[in-house]
């Protein structure tokens, strides 16, 4: 059943062999990047231990990170940057399962290669043996990167075993996922959903005091190993349970399913039917999914995001540390630490949302691989209309996502108003990312989603986390990242229209490009 397994393997191997090393150096930038910096910052045991104080006083920055677990220089640095890591890595380990699971399927290459001397589950075991082999590869080369900083032996390890423990959560979560359904992008889907619970969960815990609500997170367990601190190694074990429990699933769906078909059948469209009058309506069928789903976890992470708010204590603004805070998520001095919260959450909901526009204009490109755009273009629609169709709803689509969480953000914290006008003021820095989309479709269509992906990583990471590691200061990010151009609104400055126009306008020009170049291109 599993014959040829190595020979896959070893394709996958190739296919990886640029893309992996990256990410694994990524990470340890980040882990190790962090601690060095705060080595610098902090030269001695007392400074350090009053920005931990200062720290675990901020509810705000507790319940993004996580609970600070040791007043060290490591230990800060695993609070600082932990919750990233294991999110990042979490992501990776769903896109790459799935990528070399049901994507090829998908393609059409899988039910080609099992047409020679290959076992029925030998590219599922391909999959799962390099994915797994990468996230344990991930975790031994962060602890490394520590040790090798000069820290601690053993809490270097359980650092790297929890780091290695979410991402094997999740390469079992892919992998079942890609089982259940008929398409990558709803394999993807769903095992981001469980992503974005697991974090919602872990969130709420750290947030509200709860701390027993990070047993039922697979990233929660990971914080509970608590590096630098006891060690807690015992944590790992739901990690390494479910995550041969999910692999166990999906061995056993993948040997009752038919190749290329999912657990969950699509369901077709209605016989006759008279809807899909134009691209736009037909555009709509594609989407009308991803859109709901994006629209109702939203409404709800806005809805326990928002009820946190009421429970956000002020603290002391003495500190260095709190100023650096309030200054980069403020803009007043009367400004409380609940509007700096508010401000946060904003603008979290800002940056994940820019994935949005992206994953809806991802569609062009497998409606093209997929030749369904080409007979679609052998009507008299154009190119132009085709297109159109699906920027519309990647922005207006982006737009409704945003003002949902909005406004029951806004409901659960008191002032749905006041917090809606926050959301808001993130649509044009969304709207950027999905102008890169059209750009790199209509000019680079073989690389657009590997391009896409990246901006939204660079995006994600580059003004919060990679600039202030690498030293860059955090003003030089306004000039490559949106999102720090826009007035807080929700935190003591004044609106200002002439960022949001400008990011209009840099949208309008990108689309105008992509358009252009697709219209002037072969289809491929």
């Amino acid at each position: 059943m599993t014959t040829g397994t190595w020979r896959l393997a070893t394709l996958v191997i190739r296919r990886e062999r640029l893309i992996a090393p990256f990410w694994m150096a990524l990470l340890a930038v980040l882990a190790a990047g962090q601690a060095g910096r705060y080595a610098q910052s902090f030269p001695t045991a007392r400074s350090i231990a009053d920005f931990a104080r200062e720290m675990a006083a901020n509810r705000a920055l507790t319940a993004f990170a996580g609970e600070v677990h040791s007043p060290t220089v490591a230990g800060m640095a695993v609070w600082k940057n932990a919750d990233a890591i294991y999110t990042v890595l979490a992501l990776i380990a769903i896109l790459t399962i799935v990528r070399h699971t049901r994507g090829e399927e998908e393609s059409g290459r899988a039910e080609l290669v099992g047409a020679g001397v290959i076992g029925r589950f030998a590219p599922l075991t391909a999959a799962l043996a390099f994915t797994a082999c990468a996230m344990v590869a991930t975790g031994l080369i962060c602890a490394l990167a520590m040790i090798s900083t000069g820290f601690d032996v053993t809490g270097s390890l359980s650092f790297g075993a929890a780091i290695t423990a979410v991402g094997l959560v999740f390469t079992g979560v892919g992998a079942l996922a890609a089982q259940l359904t008929e398409s990558a992008r709803a394999a993807t889907g769903l095992a981001a959903l469980v992503l974005g619970v697991s974090y919602l969960v872990r969130f709420t815990a750290d947030g509200s005091g709860l701390t027993w609500l990070k047993w039922l997170s697979p990233q929660g367990w990971s914080h509970l190993v608590r590096p630098y601190g006891d060690d807690n190694w015992a944590a790992l074990l739901p990690a390494l349970a479910l995550a041969a429990l999910t692999a166990a699933l999906a061995y056993l769906l993948a040997g009752r399913r038919d190749l290329g078909h999912g657990l969950i059948p699509q369901r077709p469209g209605p016989a006759g039917s008279v809807r899909l009058r134009s691209p736009l309506s037909l555009a709509w069928r594609l989407h009308r999914g991803l859109l709901a789903g994006w629209s109702v976890g939203y409404a709800v992470a806005g809805l326990v995001l928002g009820a946190l708010a009421r429970s956000i204590p002020e603290v002391s603004r003495q500190g260095a540390s709190v100023q650096e805070f309030l200054h980069r998520y403020t803009a007043s001095p009367e400004a409380s630490m609940t509007d700096a919260y508010l401000w946060l959450i904003a603008l979290s909901l800002g940056y994940v949302a820019a994935l949005y526009p992206l994953l809806a204009l991802l569609r062009l490109r497998k409606e093209e691989l997929e030749g369904r755009a080409e007979l679609l273009l052998a009507t008299p629609v154009s190119r132009m209309r085709w297109a159109g169709g699906h920027l519309f709803l990647a922005l207006a689509g982006s737009a409704l996502i945003l003002t949902v969480a909005g406004l029951t953000l806004g409901l659960a914290a008191g002032d749905p108003l006041g917090v809606l006008g926050g959301t808001l003021v993130q649509i044009p820095a969304v709207w950027v990312l999905a102008g890169v989309g059209v750009l790199v479709f209509g000019l680079l269509p073989r690389a657009a989603a590997g391009i896409s992906w990246a901006a939204f990583l660079f995006v994600n990471l580059f003004g919060e986390v990679l600039g202030p590691i690498m030293g860059i200061d955090y003003w030089i990010a306004k000039y490559v990242v949106p999102f720090p151009n826009l007035p807080m609104v929700l935190s003591g400055e004044e609106f200002g229209a002439g960022p949001l126009l400008v990011m209009t306008v840099i949208t309008i020009a990108c689309s105008a490009a992509g358009l252009t170049a697709l219209k002037r291109r072969a289809l491929v």
